[in-house]
């Protein structure tokens, strides 16, 4: 049996020449297949990734996929991107809202202990370096707990899920 490779271009590891772009240059990925829980009112790391730019013109797509529990209905849980101690991709300042790239509030109903929310964040960002970078996912909860990868009530039943959650760093071509 004969193979074929057919592509319409391939791309170099640096990237495009001079006027292209978009092309993946690398990737790197965490992930966390075990759970967590967090009550701080203080944002702290949960997932980071480090990677070293090909060029100072390449940008960075960030995938955020993170599944959240609840120790109950007040629970308000929140996380944001950050590249070494940079927010990114979270709102703008209003009072004393947390400004985050996502979050919930007042979870969803009196059962939400019983749930898991899959969460997602996508940004591109444009450090502007060949300096290594360190990614990251923080978190955090206020008025209760916040879980990744189990419900609040983790019963040890098959009908109580476990699940893996990840942040993903593509390196594109500028």
């Amino acid at each position: 049996m004969a193979s074929e490779l057919r592509v319409d271009r391939i791309i170099p590891v640096d990237g495009v020449p001079s006027g292209g772009g978009g092309g993946i240059i690398q990737v790197v990925q965490t992930t966390k297949t075990d759970t967590a829980a967090t009550s701080s009112s203080t944002f702290a790391d949960i997932l980071t990734v480090s990677i070293t730019p090909k060029t100072n013109t390449s940008k960075f797509l960030l995938f955020g996929d993170l599944k959240i529990g609840y120790s109950n209905y007040t629970a308000a849980v929140m996380w944001k991107f950050v590249r070494d101690s940079t927010d990114l991709y979270i709102g703008d300042a209003d009072g004393s809202r947390t400004r985050c790239t996502w979050g919930l509030e007042d979870g969803h109903n009196n059962s939400t202990s019983y749930q898991l929310d899959t969460t997602y964040g996508t940004f591109l960002d444009s450090p502007s370096t060949t300096s290594a970078i360190t990614y990251k996912v923080q978190w955090k909860a206020d008025q209760a707990t916040g879980y990744l990868n189990r419900t609040g009530s983790d019963n040890n039943l098959s009908n109580y899920p476990r699940t893996a959650s990840s942040l993903t760093v593509m390196e594109v071509s500028g």
